[in-house]
């Protein structure tokens, strides 16, 4: 597996405080069948992250760390960027890290004020160069019976990607539905741990993996897991689900 979205980077954010933390996560990962990770600190004022010349000087630190030793893993770095009203400057003004050095970038919203206008942010996204990815898409309800709004992001080549404690069942029983309901769609480009710490954002990745491999085919389980990371990797771009079915009250009905 290859986990795309995490917060194993120590001291940038609110995932992992110190090295000895950040080694343990990745212990954890390679021992799970991680073999490559992409570390995505926040990176915006709301979080009063780090800037970005202090997350690459403890990239770079982790990685010598991790080469030192000699820990089985590949390690890329990345962010996780926090787009609101201001997203025309963010996206256009203020330096971004992308996934891996690659054109695609991983964005998130608010979860209480989630902006209706997502595809036209995408199209800004795209416009600029970038390949967007809608982080933890599960925790949008306002996507939960808007299934044009769904088609509509899609459209705009834009993806998904939801979280492993989502997919087991540990952050609320609609978000949970409601990723049933996109796996089942095959409307998602990544599962990813979105791992924080050890204790009560911790790694599930493994469990996902078991759960969307009984439920879905082995194939597209693969692609979600490990090929499209591959694709970010190789900076390749490939095409983002269609959502073709907009028949209103299609998700209604499923969550009912």
């Amino acid at each position: 597996m290859i986990d795309m979205h995490s917060h194993i980077l120590f001291g940038v954010d609110d995932g992992a405080r110190t090295i000895g933390d950040s080694l343990a996560l990745i212990n954890e990962e390679i021992v799970k069948g991680v073999s490559q990770i992409i570390l995505t600190p926040h990176c915006s004022k709301r979080h009063g992250t780090a800037d970005i010349d202090k997350i690459v000087e403890n990239f770079n630190v982790l990685k010598n760390c991790i080469a030192a030793e000699n820990l089985k893993v590949k390690l890329h770095l990345g962010c996780e960027v926090y787009l609101d009203s201001d997203y025309y400057d963010t996206i256009w003004k203020e330096p971004i890290i992308t996934l891996a050095g690659s054109d695609y970038i991983l964005i998130e919203f608010s979860v209480t004020n989630t902006p209706k206008n997502i595809p036209e942010i995408c199209y800004e996204a795209k416009l600029k160069g970038y390949i967007p990815i809608i982080a933890h898409v599960e925790r949008y309800d306002i996507l939960y019976d808007d299934n044009q709004l769904i088609k509509n992001i899609l459209n705009e080549g834009a993806h998904f990607q939801i979280n492993a404690s989502s997919v087991i069942n540990k952050e609320g029983r609609r978000s949970h539905k409601f990723i049933k309901f996109l796996l089942k769609n095959e409307l998602v480009s990544f599962v990813a741990s979105d791992v924080h710490n050890r204790t009560v954002r911790a790694f599930y990745l493994d469990e996902a993996y078991r759960v969307v491999n009984k439920t879905c085919n082995h194939f597209y389980t693969d692609k979600v897991f490990r090929g499209n990371q591959e694709n970010i990797i190789a900076n390749k771009y490939f095409e983002s689900p269609k959502f073709e079915n907009s028949k209103k009250g299609l998700i209604s009905k499923f969550f009912k």
